[in-house]
């Protein structure tokens, strides 16, 4: 078979690398994903002729040719025409003719994949847009007897003691899923296995015998039902519930317009140009009624900050307003309002007010400028949000406060040097606070200046997926010395710190504003840094941290219904 009549092939059957055996029985199965395919071209980018001795810029197929009824029946199956009285050398001209009738159709229209005698098979399956289209309403899935009896002749995987394996629809053609049978029957979220009430689990996990396994797997409109063979038990997983638990790793599924779900982030990076329109919200309506406090989180957690218009000019008032979040996280820097206690390391509260006099050792209680860092790096849980509202400014000017998204600053940093992103990434760092008397606190364990959201080995993940990181932890004043373990050098990290500190110093990075009275402002101290510019004369701030928890929290009931909510965790 020529390459135009494999590329006809696989494209008609959406699969980019397979191997066919002569034989009646299918070889044992392999799991098809995103990593063992090269991505097809775009029609603007496939310009290199396919018939040409460049072989690179082809798909890495390897196609047997077709020797058996059983094989034919199958190429007939994708294709859609009548192989079956055509002699080897006449099947292989007309694949030839239907292949180059393939590419010119491919290169008039990315939606057609055949011009003339072919027609593209669907790719939705009435079942549910995210999975393959072999999938039927109600359509029962088949079990597989030994290994070597896992897909069907029409390519569906077959559930056995391996598990369930579910073919979905994902960016580069399919992926397929593997659930693994114990995993599935312990997940089981009926009424049976879930106090309604508390929402744990309500039974022993290690009551089900090792080897559970289905009877009946059937693909229902609501989702996977499954009948165990243990207590005749059933169990139905939602589509969406699957694809959130999923462990595939490199590929993305898709949705019904066929971008990857992952894209669907609620993140919008931004630079210095946030200052023509900043987010805000107004303090009425946040006291008023919850749905905006949910626009007020929403925003904090789209932007990363949001300003508070109307707010009194009142350090009760603020602290009123900072707990239609979350409760005042209790730290150092706070004051407890009970008078019992009098030892000043219990004389601690959670929301803060003060002045620059150094009450507490630390560079925010002084005039001076400050560059951009996140705060609370010390904590092995760093403060989810930050809120700061100046009461006062007088016998002075300055003091303009910094702002920085530090997940764009990241995004940058990966771009131009990789390499530096990753050094951030994997290096592990202490950071402490001990300027105070009695005072010495550092993490748990050290942590890296950049956190993802999915650490594999070191590897960052797939960049187009989204914003890849969970938290930026950057306070160079507080940071402690980095060990020279052996997997870095000094060199190495240094070099890659410094060139994220001149990317967090650009002036397009760089929002700058000066705060007012009667208007705070709260940020995610997890993504965005923040500073100020030097200053004179005496200003007043009062202001608090909520826990990152605590504030998604917030964010997903004040956004979602409780069952929405609810879907999200479980």
């Amino acid at each position: 078979m020529s390459p135009l009549s494999q590329r006809l092939w696989l494209r008609a059957s959406g699969v980019q690398r397979i191997k066919f055996f002569p034989s009646a029985r299918p070889p044992p199965f392999q799991r098809f994903s995103s990593s063992d395919v090269q991505t097809p071209k775009s029609p603007a980018e496939n310009t290199t002729s396919t018939s040409g001795p460049d072989t690179k810029s082809r798909p890495m197929v390897s196609v047997i040719g077709l020797r058996n009824k059983s094989e034919v029946a199958v190429e007939e199956h994708v294709l859609g025409i009548d192989l079956s009285e055509l002699t080897p050398e006449r099947r292989s001209e007309k694949l030839d003719r239907l292949g180059k009738q393939s590419v010119s159709a491919s290169r008039d229209s990315s939606k057609k994949v055949l011009q003339g005698d072919v027609a593209p098979r669907a790719r939705l399956s009435p079942v549910h847009d995210q999975l393959f289209d072999i999938y039927e309403v109600d359509g029962e899935i088949p079990g597989g007897k030994e290994s070597t009896d896992r897909v069907t002749d029409t390519f569906m995987p077959k559930w056995g003691s391996w598990g369930v394996l579910l073919k979905f629809r994902a960016y580069a053609g399919s992926e397929t899923v593997e659930l693994p049978n114990f995993w599935l029957r312990d997940s089981c979220l009926c009424p049976r296995c879930v106090n309604q009430d508390t929402m744990q689990r309500g039974f022993d996990t290690f009551s089900i015998p090792r080897d559970v396994m289905p009877t009946k797997v059937v693909t229902a409109k609501a989702g996977l039902l499954i009948t165990w063979n243990h207590e005749n038990h059933e169990s139905l997983y939602t589509w969406d519930w699957i694809r959130r638990h999923r462990n595939a790793e490199g590929a993305s599924i898709i949705d019904s317009k066929g971008l990857p779900i992952e894209e669907k982030d609620r993140i919008i990076l931004w630079g210095a140009e946030i200052a023509e329109n900043p987010p805000s919200i107004h303090y009425d309506q946040i006291m008023t009624d919850d749905s905006w406090v949910g626009q007020w989180t929403e925003n904090i957690r789209k932007y990363g900050f949001c300003y508070v218009d109307g707010c009194p000019v009142s350090p009760a008032k603020t602290e009123k307003l900072l707990e239609r979040i979350a409760f005042i996280r209790i730290t150092h820097y706070g004051i407890l309002h009970i008078p019992q206690c009098k030892h000043a390391l219990t004389n601690l509260g959670g929301f803060y007010d003060f002045t620059s006099d150094l009450t507490m050792k630390d560079t925010a209680y002084t005039s001076l400028a400050l560059p951009a860092h996140t705060d609370t790096t010390y904590f092995s849980d760093p403060a989810g949000l930050q809120m700061f509202h100046l009461l006062s400014h007088t016998d002075g000017t300055g003091g303009k406060s910094l702002l920085v998204d530090g997940f764009n600053a990241a995004l940058q940093l990966q771009k131009e040097d990789e390499r530096a992103c990753r050094a951030l990434c994997d290096k592990d760092l202490s950071f402490h606070a001990s300027g105070n008397e009695g005072i010495t606190i550092m993490p748990a364990r050290k942590f890296p200046v950049l956190t993802l959201k999915q650490r594999q080995e070191g590897k960052l993940t797939a960049w187009r997926r989204g914003v890849p990181f969970e938290q930026v932890r950057w306070n160079n004043d507080d940071r402690g010395v980095p060990v020279l373990d052996g997997k870095m050098t000094a060199e190495q990290w240094y070099t890659a710190a410094r060139k994220f500190d001149q990317i967090l110093k650009r002036k397009d990075m760089e929002y700058w504003a000066q705060l007012e009275p009667g208007r705070p402002l709260i940020f995610d101290n997890w993504r965005v840094l923040h500073g100020r510019s030097a200053f004179t004369g005496k200003r007043r701030i009062c202001g608090g941290y909520i826990n990152r928890d605590d504030y998604i929290s917030r964010w997903r009931n004040t956004n979602f219904s409780r069952e929405e909510a609810l879907q999200q965790v479980l």
